[in-house]
This record gives C-alpha cells, structure tokens and sequence, in this order.
C-alpha cells in the first residue's frame, strides 16, 4: 500500500525513512527516522475534513493543533504531560512512542503538502517478549536520527516534556527541550539549532516506522494534560483528532478532548475494531 506522505514526498523532495526503535543500548540506529504523518491512500486533495475534523493515519494517534486552524501566525512554545504507560507482549516485538512536537503535519488545509520539519520528544515503550520491555527517553529533529536522553523512565511515571524558541525565532532557531519525570524529580534539557516550519503542535502516540517499521505495542490507554501551546492552554477543538490504522493490524483510538480541552486519551485495539475511548479528564 502506498502512503499519501511518500506521494507528498516525491513531489517535494522529502526523504521518507523507516522507523526502528532506539537500541536497547541507548545508541540511536543510523538509519533510524521517526517520520512526519503518514495518511491511508486516497486522502490526498481531502485529508482534512472540513466538519468531523478528523483523520485516519498509518503512524499517528492524538491531537494536533496547525496554525491555519488557529489565529496563531507560528508555534514556538509547546508543552505536554503524560503518564508514561507500560506496555504488554503479546506474541509479537513491538513498540510505542509518546511525544510532543512542532511540525510534521499538513502545510495548509487542502494538505497538498506535508511539513517535513518536526522537533520532537518523547518516550518510548517497547515490548520485545514475555520478559523483556525496555522504557527510554528520547528526542528527534528531522530528518537527522534520534537520540537518547539520558533520563531513566520507568512505567507509571509522571513526564512533561516542552519546547521553547528563544527570542523572535526566526532564522537561526535556539530551541530548548526539556523533560522531567514528576516522580523521581530528574529532569533533563538542551539547546539545540534547528529551522523548524512552527506551523502545528503536536500531542501523539506513535507506531515507529509506519508500514516498514515494527507492530504499535500494547499501550493500553495513554492520557495527556496540561497540553499548551505558545504559553496559553492548547485548545484542542480547535485543531484535528487522528486515529490509526497501522498496516500491521494494530489501531489506537482517541477519546474526545476533556472539559477544558487541553487533555485526551489514546487507546489501543490489537485489531481493526476501535477501542472505545473515554475523555482525558485527570
């Protein structure tokens, strides 16, 4: 099956990579990209519905925020909370990866081009067999391959992560990633250059890798808070719900936004029935 991102792609010279995990290590792998949205076939020209303002994605579930849904001109603060979930084998290796990010999403509202700019972190949770999962921290800054963060996560553990541009942000972008885990007090964070579009935030749970990458892990359900945007809580009705359908079977329903609109839950289904998901209320 073909990705409405690889038609994108080919027309705007975006190199689409798969996806693996990091290493168990720590060490990124070389060839390892965490790709901006991928949408089922035939959504090209429609990818944004104009009434139900919702999409079907092969590697994204969650909620994210574009400008040209907003009067926002540019994104350059973001902020997320999640608790991190633990993850279950069920005969197959697989993973899931939590984030927050600007960029990666569709340009304008008929989407004929996807954004191939997108800074984001996260974590990761990967179960490889009845024994093994592992739990680790990361961010990206595409097209260049991930990299650990060297703060230790562990399953039912309380993570904000942000992002924030200094000054006018605009040429030479100074951006600042931060996590911490509200449950052992460790926090971690970076200056890093990077030019980013700023044209959407993102609040996502992942498959790595799309349709070249491993199945989406036993997440059970995911629930984010206090999602921000430019220093303001992020209105998610303003912006687009995203289910997935990953090509390996698995899907993640997205609960509606919560009472203040700034929170969701994302919820797996081992197979193509939607798992009912409930709002993301604490």
């Amino acid at each position: 099956m073909l990705f409405l991102l690889l038609t994108c792609a080919l027309a705007i010279g975006i190199e689409i990579v798969a996806s693996p995990r990091l290493a168990i290590a720590g060490k990124p792998r070389a060839d390892a990209r965490y790709a901006p949205i991928e949408f089922l076939r035939g959504q090209i020209g429609n990818a944004v519905p104009a009434v139900a303002k919702q999409l079907t994605s092969m590697n994204w579930s969650g909620y994210v925020v574009p400008t040209f849904q907003t009067k926002m001109k540019q994104f350059t603060v973001a902020q997320a909370t999640w608790i991190l979930p633990e993850v279950f084998f069920d005969g197959l290796d697989s993973a899931s990866l939590t984030w927050l990010g600007i960029g990666g999403f569709c340009k304008n509202k008929k989407c004929k081009q996807i954004d191939g700019s997108l800074i984001q972190l996260g974590t990761g949770q990967d179960a490889i067999s009845n024994t093994q999962q592992q739990y680790y921290a990361w961010y990206e800054l595409v097209p260049f391959a991930p990299a650990p963060i060297p703060l230790a996560v562990n399953p039912g553990d309380v993570i904000t992560a942000s992002l924030s541009c200094a000054g006018k942000c605009k040429k030479k972008q100074a951006w600042t990633l931060s996590m911490t885990d509200e449950t052992t007090g460790k926090n971690w964070s970076q200056v890093l250059t990077y030019k980013s579009s700023k044209l959407s935030v993102d609040f996502i749970e992942e498959a790595p890798g799309g349709n070249g990458g491993l199945p989406l892990a036993d997440f059970g359900t995911v629930t984010f808070n206090q999602a921000s945007a430019n220093s303001a809580g992020a209105d998610l009705s303003k912006g687009y719900s995203i289910i997935m359908k990953n090509p390996r079977g698995q899907t993640s329903n997205v609960s509606a936004p919560n009472s203040i609109q700034d929170g969701f839950s994302a919820c797996f289904s081992p197979n193509s029935d939607l798992a009912a998901c409930v709002d993301g209320d604490p």
